[in-house]
């Protein structure tokens, strides 16, 4: 496990699109490790996935204790996960610790990982402690201002892998974003910059659609803003 390609969440993401809110996606420098882990504090459960050299592995998380502190925030709780696609049967058990916690002063939020494995059937890692060291996953802008689905689609979700980042805020100039009906249509709603928080809808995973090389977003009102930083700004999910 010296390896891990994460994926976690607290909550039943069948329905991830309507889960988002509670939820955010964390990665490490390289992008290999990537973690969604609930935010609201009401969910116990979670998942991630692992790879460990050929093998990949499913594991399922139970939260048991969350508590907070100054600019921190504490989950624990117990993980076992299973080896799965061909080869021997493989089944690691133990605790694991999560710390959230703001980075720099950047307003960005890390996650550190630490699992401690104790047992489980053929478990090559047990009494050895991993710990993995993420930053949360907002999407980059590229040259152009424009966020796109290669630079965008940066939330994890448990059935669909990556989607577009769920939740973003206005940043026009004149403090209003037009919502159209396709791109470059007709107005369907207005955004305001202090009033509203636009949502990307998700049950197709990409909200993003490509319109004479610029890229708009497909909102939950059914209307598309285009996904630009001189409009749209992704937001910090954890609270």
């Amino acid at each position: 496990m010296n390896k891990h390609y994460i994926w976690l969440s607290a909550g039943v993401l069948s329905l991830f699109w309507c889960a988002a809110a509670s939820a955010t996606t964390y990665i490490n420098h390289t992008g290999k490790t990537s973690l969604n882990l609930s935010e609201n504090g009401k969910n116990t459960a979670g998942f991630y996935h692992t790879k460990v050299g050929n093998r990949q592995f499913m594991g399922y998380i139970n939260i048991t204790r969350a508590e907070g502190a100054a600019g921190s925030y504490y989950y624990t709780g117990t993980f076992e996960d299973r080896a799965i696609g061909p080869g021997k049967t493989i089944v690691c058990t133990g605790d694991i610790d999560i710390v959230r916690h703001q980075v720099g002063r950047n307003g960005q939020w890390g996650a550190d990982v630490t699992w401690k494995v104790k047992g489980g059937a053929n478990c090559p890692s047990v009494g050895q402690k991993f710990k993995v060291n993420l930053v949360e996953s907002l999407p980059r802008a590229n040259s152009k201002g424009d966020y796109t689905a290669s630079n965008a689609n940066t939330w994890l979700t448990e059935t669909a892998g990556w989607s577009t980042w769920p939740y973003w805020r206005v940043t026009s100039r004149d403090g209003e974003l037009n919502c159209r009906q396709k791109p470059n249509g007709a107005i369907k709603q207005v955004y305001k910059i202090d009033r509203d928080t636009i949502a990307a809808e998700l049950r197709g995973t990409n909200a993003i659609l490509m319109e004479n090389g610029q890229p708009w977003m497909l909102t939950r009102q059914g209307c598309y803003v285009r996904a630009n930083s001189q409009y749209i700004q992704p937001i910090s999910l954890p609270e």
